[in-house]
């Protein structure tokens, strides 16, 4: 038979059984025909050529690759189809799978393809001339079909994709996969992927896709009130139950999972994407709700600076501000929120910027006030900050925030334009933007808001801040915004606290 009706025939009988031709090993070592589970069936109807897998433990995504790899190099020639794993050890268990499914071919079958190439992490196919391998980073040549596994894992990802994905056509295949580990570069493309700022489809399978994972349960239901306290100990999703619809079987199975494994739970087994790259440490918003958030695109940008709804006579504006140098890092982040309805409080335009200069923000934040109704400005004074607001002062802009209090000594009164953070206050700020989004009162569009809630955590030492190589500018902006709400009043810029006139 030639190699072209060879090759047809195949195919026919692959299409038709998916990849019920190859054998693998199962979680008890027992050789079994290879059937795709529910998770990896729903990845093959939904996969684009250009995937990032993001999974709990052991779903067996790896296993699929190589399979779908080998029966690639089986019906087409000139093909070189690649995984790369992040370490050496790694190589060898992964091509053990492709391998013990060739080995476990028809005799005949294997005949006819006529390996040439057999090696610890290769399969080289002398009648089709298309080949298969595993290894730390692609080889020279074109890659046409590349799998990266476990790609969190990866120390120096950049360094990777500049070294191997370029190995891979426009028309190529490039499937990334990996479970969750921390806050890393994996995290930022993963990020990128669900915002659609990338070329990857993101797919996210969580522990729940694998109909393994359930446990019979004791007679009593002692253990889920343990869970509830394991769950406050450890940041995780206390009703996780009735959320996601699990039975009592399933959540039990969880539950031991979290009795042993604590907050790395979250890492091996996640069951929302938010909860599975902040494992290492303690989110401060519930990442479920966050998750459930969708921010809109700008209607139009204003001197930079997004805006989500335009002004509305009447209605009253709060803009919180945090400045930052202007020279790189850190950046200055303004965000406007509508205060009208207290009850629901509107994010309306959002800007980020770090090369804009102090003096430069005050001409900004100007622009912006008289825009949204001559609003309520709160630039913190803090560092760089005061060359704002003495600026402001400067340009005469009059609704600006002022704390007034009376001299120890002098026992005059005195006049501090802009908000300074402090020890005394910082914690108030976070909780007072926390309360508010629980209760539900808050209608976030900034992507960077929402992008910051994800990343601001409890350090072991207890604060409350943006995670290692992170920001929270945008989100600090916002706190700033809804502490001014507290000293706003409308008539003659007089500001109020609870308690009174300052």
């Amino acid at each position: 038979m030639s190699l072209t009706k060879m090759l047809k025939t195949m195919e026919k009988t692959m299409n038709k059984n998916l990849l019920l031709n190859f054998y693998i090993k199962d979680k008890n070592f027992k050789r079994v025909l290879f059937y795709p589970k529910r998770a990896q069936l729903d990845y093959l109807q939904k996969r684009t050529g250009r995937d990032y897998i993001l999974k709990a433990r052991q779903i067996g995504f790896t296993t699929l690759e190589q399979l779908r790899k080998l029966k690639q190099v089986l019906l087409n020639p000139n093909m070189t189809v690649v995984t790369v794993a992040h370490d050496r050890g790694k190589t060898n268990d992964i091509f053990r799978i492709a391998k013990f499914a060739w080995d476990n071919l028809p005799e005949s079958f294997k005949a006819f393809y006529s390996v040439k190439y057999d090696n610890v992490r290769e399969l080289q196919f002398g009648r089709t001339s298309s080949r298969y391998y595993v290894d730390l980073n692609t080889r020279s040549g074109t890659v046409n079909d590349l799998h990266i596994s476990e790609l969190a894992m990866v120390k120096d990802i950049d360094a990777l994709f500049a070294s191997t994905l370029e190995a891979v056509p426009k028309n190529g295949v490039i499937t990334l996969e990996t479970t969750a580990n921390g806050l890393n570069r994996a995290h930022d493309i993963w990020q990128d992927a669900v915002d659609g700022k990338n070329e990857f489809t993101p797919h996210f399978y969580n522990w729940t896709w694998d109909d393994d994972y359930f446990q019979v349960t004791p007679e009593n239901n002692k253990w889920k009130e343990e869970y509830k306290i394991l769950a406050k100990r450890n940041n995780l999703i206390l009703d996780i139950q009735s959320r996601f619809q699990i039975s009592d079987e399933q959540f039990y199975w969880y539950y031991l999972k979290a009795t042993r494994l604590k907050e790395l739970v979250k890492q091996e087994y996640p069951t929302i994407s938010e909860e599975a790259f902040l494992s290492s440490r303690v989110g401060v918003f519930d990442l479920f709700k966050v998750g459930q958030i969708s921010t809109v695109n700008a209607l139009r940008v204003f001197k930079g600076v997004n805006i989500y709804l335009e002004p509305i006579s009447n209605h009253k504006y709060i803009v919180g501000c945090d400045t930052a140098e202007g020279v790189g890092g850190d950046y200055t982040s303004i965000e406007v929120w509508d205060f009208t309805d207290n009850s629901e409080i509107v994010n309306v335009a959002s800007f980020q910027d770090s090369t804009i200069r102090p003096d430069q923000v005050a001409e900004l934040l100007t622009s912006l006030g008289e825009m949204y109704n001559n609003a309520f400005l709160v630039p913190e004074r803090n560092g760089s900050g005061l060359t704002t607001v003495l600026r402001l002062q400067e340009k005469g802009y009059k609704n600006l925030f002022v704390n007034r209090s009376v001299d120890k000594k002098t026992k005059k009164p005195k006049n501090e334009y802009g908000w300074r953070t402090m020890g005394s206050n910082r914690d108030l700020m976070i909780d007072d933007f926390i309360e508010a989004f629980e209760e539900g009162r808050l209608v976030i569009n900034s992507p960077y808001v929402l992008a910051q809630m994800k990343t601001y955590v409890r350090k072991a030492n207890g604060k409350r801040e943006h995670d290692d190589g992170y920001h929270d500018d945008n989100l600090f902006a916002s706190f700033l915004a809804l502490q001014g709400e507290k000293y706003y009043r409308d008539d003659k810029y007089q500001f109020m606290d609870r308690a009174g006139l300052i």
